[in-house]
């Protein structure tokens, strides 16, 4: 009888041993611990996600699994002396082979873009004119441009966008004859900035811009405006010449070119120093002339007709014909604009009072053709 009392005694004290949640039933199958990443299992005292975790069973782990509690999600397990519930996404019923972590991918650096300097972008520019036609065959780029060389520059460009070889210009402020004749050049045969402004604004209007003078709402500070002024008085150009675009103030001239924008690199056709200065009586170089008469080529637009904000309220503009597209500015009931393109249904291009081009949808605009 005590022998039989011992051995329950020992009975009592082992299942005291056992978790309270312990199954008296027999474990029904053998499966195994398989993580997608390799780590290690929760056991969970409740079959709940939020449940006390009670032990981590490593990967590839054997656990044993009982028949009283095969849900769809969970199975109620023993492991070693650990008895509670796992999720059932992460047995197998075959022993998995070794995790192995793969090896990631190196984090490929995007290479930043460096913008080029003034000289790169001048070189691209030249290059850039040459190939386009603009560029006289045999001109370098070295050293001050003379009329006849200016004036062979603008012709090409009126040339080319008016799609007419024979093309001439017809607005030159300054013909050779008067030219010669005045004190712009001096003694040399050299074209001063401030004349070059105006022979490409007289360009324009031979490549079709009938007001050239845009918007000057945005004009920038000129500092050395009574200079520009002097440039023209050194040109022999009067303002009693009634009815002539040449008697406007040359200064206008100036900020119509500064005014234009080169719609590929967003440069101004020409540009003031950092003291806010156009150096008019300054000579013309070259590179300076190509890249100019490039980027005055690139600027103007043969306007296909004007369109007119209908919307109650601002327009968003985009950057591109999409309404995923960025929005670049938005524009006011009643505002007017040119239109440079139609590049596809429902949407319009047109240029802005600075120059630049952005796109605007059909629905809240009224379009009117040339």
């Amino acid at each position: 009888m005590k022998k039989i009392l011992s051995l329950l005694t020992v009975l009592i004290l082992l299942a005291s041993l056992l978790p309270a949640t312990a199954s008296i039933n027999v474990p029904s199958s053998t499966m195994y611990v398989k993580t997608a990443n390799g780590k290690t299992l929760n056991l969970r005292e409740q079959p709940d996600a939020n449940a006390k975790v009670i032990a981590k069973i490593p990967y590839a782990a054997e656990v044993q699994v009982y028949s009283d509690f095969l849900g769809m999600v969970w199975y109620h397990v023993q492991y070693g002396m650990y008895n509670g519930y796992v999720k059932t996404e992460f047995l197998s019923d075959k022993k998995p082979k070794p995790h192995v972590t793969p090896t990631p991918k190196p984090t490929v650096k995007p290479t930043p873009t460096k913008a080029p300097s003034p000289e790169e972008q001048t070189a691209m520019e030249i290059a850039a004119a040459k190939a386009l036609g603009l560029v006289p065959k045999g001109m370098i780029s070295e050293g001050n441009i003379t009329w006849q060389e200016l004036d062979q520059l603008l012709t090409n460009a009126i040339r080319l966008k008016n799609k007419n070889p024979s093309a001439t210009r017809g607005h030159v402020y300054l013909s050779l004859a008067e030219y010669q004749a005045a004190n712009a050049g001096f003694d040399f045969n050299i074209v001063l900035r401030g004349v070059a402004a105006a022979e490409m604004y007289g360009a324009l209007i031979d490549m079709g811009e009938s007001d050239p003078s845009f918007n000057h709402s945005n004009d920038p500070f000129v500092a050395d405006s009574a200079t520009i002024a002097l440039c023209q008085e050194h040109a022999g150009i009067s303002s009693n010449l009634v009815g002539d675009w040449r008697a406007l103030p040359m200064l206008d001239m100036v900020l119509t070119i500064i005014d234009n924008v080169d719609a590929v690199s967003g440069k101004p056709v020409m540009t003031l120093d950092a003291d806010h200065e156009f150096l008019p009586n300054n000579p013309f170089t070259r590179a300076e002339a190509i890249q100019a008469v490039y980027r005055l080529y690139n600027s103007f637009h043969q306007f296909l007709g004007k369109v007119t904000v209908t919307h109650k309220r601002q327009a968003n503009l985009r950057a591109q014909p999409s309404m995923d597209a960025a929005i670049v500015g938005k524009v006011n009931p009643g505002e007017v604009y040119n239109v440079v393109s139609i590049p596809k249904t429902s949407w319009y291009e047109i240029q802005l009072q600075n120059g630049k081009t952005a796109y605007i949808v059909a629905g809240m605009v009224a379009f009117e053709m040339n």
